[in-house]
């Protein structure tokens, strides 16, 4: 199985890390594929500032960044430019025409806000646990139930709307309440994850089996749950396994817990992202390819 992360994020958003030197380390750890996936800019007239986007005036710089570094790696690392774009309701999301000019080789689909429709309240729901916690309660009347619900509505108008190539932490919502760590969530969330995968059995989207909690040492799960991995396995939708990089140091991070969870699912293999590259066995794969690859043995 050939190693990939096309999650990876750098300082020209909340990275800690330049563009060339994630791929160093990438070389340096095994890794065969590696995709740059800036936090998109918002829409100006969200009036939400953040520190974690990438900030407009910086998308030139990082897409020249992306694109030497595909000519400088070229033979020995794969190197594909990506977005992940944020959907809120109304204002954005993976399917806007915004981010069509530049020639992206794949948009990662995420859901992190929850607001009101005019906007004037949002918040996080990976945010710092206060965050979420006053959020609930202004937005939700301390509901978390409603705001789960919220969150999956969310993430299923985006499916439906289209536009996106991997699906981003699907079960992100989670992070900041432990109740609902391991499955151990209520019927109603359920219900609406399944709600989600139907909608996902319909559309070419792969859903990543993203390590980034776990290597951020704040959850010991991926996303998706085992549970999720187990209905989506059934629905036979596929997957890839990203470590949602913030820095070198989590490259290729927990991806031996990925395989053991992809496996107790059902899974035997994932998919590989390939563009106008010759795959693991030496064929040529038009514009936008997965390819699927076996999980490894061992």
């Amino acid at each position: 199985m050939n190693y990939a992360c096309l999650h990876t994020h750098t300082t020209f958003c909340d990275g800690r890390d330049t563009v060339e030197g994630l791929c160093q380390s990438a070389w340096e750890q095994g890794l065969s594929i590696l995709g740059f996936s800036a936090h998109a800019p918002l829409p100006a007239e969200s009036g939400i500032i953040t520190q974690w986007h990438l900030p407009i005036d910086k998308l030139e710089a990082y897409i020249e960044a992306v694109q030497a570094a595909k000519k400088a790696w070229e033979g020995k690392l794969a190197i594909y430019l990506g977005l992940e774009i944020d959907y809120i309701p109304g204002l954005c999301g993976p399917a806007d025409r915004r981010f069509d000019a530049y020639n992206l080789d794949y948009r990662i689909g995420s859901v992190h806000y929850l607001s009101t429709p005019d906007l004037s309240h949002y918040f996080t729901v990976d945010g710092p646990a206060a965050e979420w916690e006053a959020g609930v309660q202004e937005l939700f009347a301390g509901d978390y139930e409603a705001a789960a619900h919220a969150y999956w509505k969310n993430v299923e108008d985006m499916v439906n709307a289209g536009g996106l190539d991997i699906l981003g932490h699907i079960d992100l919502v989670k992070k900041n309440q432990k109740p609902w760590w391991n499955d151990q969530f209520p019927e109603s969330y359920r219900q609406d994850v399944r709600r989600v995968l139907r909608a996902l059995q319909e559309k070419s989207i792969v859903v990543e089996v993203n390590t980034g909690a776990m290597n951020r040492g704040t959850m010991n799960e991926t996303y998706p749950s085992l549970g999720i991995l187990r209905e989506m396995r059934q629905l036979s939708i596929p997957v890839t396994i990203n470590a949602d990089a913030h820095s070198t140091a989590h490259l290729k991070g927990n991806y031996d817990k990925a395989i053991e969870a992809l496996k107790q699912s059902g899974y035997e293999e994932i998919f590989n992202f390939y563009k106008n590259r010759k795959g693991p066995s030496g064929e040529t794969h038009g514009p936008s390819a997965w390819i699927r690859e076996r999980l490894p043995l061992e």
